[in-house]
C-alpha cells in the first residue's frame, strides 16, 4: 500500500478517531487503528470494543491500495511533529510502515488487518431519527455533567435518551442532582436507551453549530451517529433507569430570578470557604435580595449579598456549591430562575419562561 496526502488533512482526521483507540487493553491490536483504502478514499477506524469511530478521508492520492493497522499514539505523534508538507506512507508485505516528509523518514511496525477485531455491525433493523447538530450538542452539554462517575451504579454513568411522540428527551443524574432537556424531532418510533458518556464526549468535540442534521440509528444494544465524514458507534448501557417524571414535575411556590453572571461570580467567591465534605453554601432568599454564605469550622466564613427578583417569605436552603456552579456554566441565558419550596425539599434551576430545560438539586443538611 502506498498513499500521499497533506499533513493538515491527515492529522485533522486522525484526531477524530483518537478517542476510540484502546488505551488500557489486554488486546494489543486495539492500541492500533485500521487504515484502509477504497478506489478514491482513505478509511480510518479505531475501536476499544465499546466505542468505534470511522472516518472517511477524501482528497487522498492512492498510489497503491491496501490495509494495515498502525500504532495510533506513535503514528499521530509523528504526523503532528512533521512540517506542513506532503506526506508519503508506504507499507510493504511484512507490515513495515515508512513515513516520508521532505527529508524526514520514519519506519514503524504495523499489524495485519486480520488481527483487528470485527467492527460492530448489527444485522437487525434500527430505529432511525434525525436531529439538528447544534440542538444535539446543546442537549448533551446540558445533561452530561450531571451523570455519576461511580461504576458501582452503572446505569447512572450514562445519559438516558427517550424518544416518544416526536420528541427527544435526555436525562442525566447522579442521585443528588438531575438535568432534563427536551427537543422536537422528526417522526420516529418510540424508544428508551442509556448512552455511555464516553461516546457523548466524543460527539461534543465534532458537532458544529450549524443547521445540518445528525442521523441516529438505534439498535438492540448499540447506537450509531452519522454526520459529515464520521460514523460513531457505541454499545448501550443495559438496565432500568430511575423514574424521573415525578421529580421534574414537582410544584414550587417560591421563585427567585437573578442575573446569571452575578450569581456565578458570587457562588465562586463564597465557595472558596465551602471546604467541608458537602462543599455546602447556604442561599437565603428575602425581598429583593439573595444572601449566599459558606461557613467551615476552623477555616472561616464568607458571605455575599446580590440583588434578586423575589417577593415572599424568607427561605434558607443549602446546596453543594459545585452543583450550583455546574448548571450556571451551561444555562446560556442572561438571567436564571431558582424555584424553591422549603428548606428540606429539592430546588429547581431553569431559564426564566423556558420549560425545555430543568435542573433539580437535592439540598444539603447542615
Amino acid at each position: 500500500m502506498k498513499i500521499s496526502c497533506k499533513k493538515a488533512e491527515l492529522l485533522e482526521n486522525l484526531q477524530k478517531i483518537e478517542g476510540a483507540v484502546g488505551v488500557k487493553t489486554t488486546l494489543p491490536v486495539l492500541s492500533n487503528f485500521l487504515l484502509e483504502t477504497s478506489e478514491k478514499n482513505l478509511h480510518l477506524t479505531a475501536t476499544d470494543l465499546e466505542l468505534t469511530i470511522k472516518c472517511n478521508v477524501e482528497n487522498i492520492n492512492i498510489i497503491d491500495g491496501g490495509e494495515i493497522t498502525i500504532p495510533a499514539k506513535k503514528f499521530i505523534d509523528i504526523i503532528r511533529e512533521l512540517p506542513d508538507s506532503d506526506i508519503i506512507i508506504d507499507v510493504n508485505e511484512k507490515n513495515n510502515i515508512t513515513i516520508k516528509c521532505d527529508k524526514i523518514i520514519y519506519k514503524i511496525m504495523g499489524l495485519p488487518k486480520s488481527e483487528y477485531p470485527p467492527i460492530m455491525d448489527p444485522k437487525k433493523e434500527a430505529i432511525s431519527l434525525k436531529i439538528n447538530k447544534a440542538t444535539l450538542k446543546e442537549m448533551i452539554k446540558k445533561t452530561i455533567f450531571s451523570v455519576s462517575s461511580d461504576d458501582t451504579r452503572k446505569i447512572l454513568t450514562g445519559v438516558l435518551m427517550v424518544v416518544e411522540n416526536n420528541e427527544m428527551k435526555m436525562v442525566g443524574t447522579d442521585g443528588h442532582r438531575l438535568a432534563f432537556i427536551k427537543s422536537p424531532v422528526g417522526k420516529s418510533d418510540n424508544t428508551k436507551i442509556i448512552i455511555p458518556t464516553k461516546v457523548l464526549n466524543e460527539l461534543q468535540k465534532f458537532l458544529k453549530e450549524e443547521e445540518s442534521d445528525v442521523d441516529i440509528l438505534i439498535y438492540e444494544n448499540q447506537i450509531t451517529f452519522k454526520f459529515d465524514n464520521l460514523v460513531i458507534t457505541s454499545r448501550l448501557i443495559d438496565g432500568q433507569y430511575p423514574s424521573y417524571e415525578q421529580i421534574i414535575n414537582r410544584i414550587f411556590d417560591k421563585k427567585v430570578k437573578v442575573n446569571t453572571e452575578i450569581l456565578t461570580k458570587a457562588v465562586k467567591r463564597v465557595s472558596l470557604l465551602a471546604v467541608d465534605k458537602s462543599s455546602a453554601i447556604k442561599i437565603k432568599a428575602s425581598d429583593g435580595k439573595l444572601m449566599i454564605n459558606a461557613t467551615t469550622a476552623d477555616v472561616g466564613e464568607a458571605e455575599e449579598e446580590i440583588e434578586a427578583d423575589y417577593k415572599g417569605e424568607d427561605i434558607t436552603i443549602a446546596f453543594n456549591s459545585k452543583y450550583v456552579a455546574d448548571v450556571l456554566k451551561v444555562i446560556g441565558t442572561a438571567d436564571v430562575e431558582m424555584q424553591l419550596r422549603d428548606t428540606m425539599s429539592a430546588g429547581l434551576v431553569k431559564a426564566p419562561g423556558a420549560e425545555n430545560y430543568i435542573y433539580i438539586i437535592m439540598p444539603v443538611r447542615i
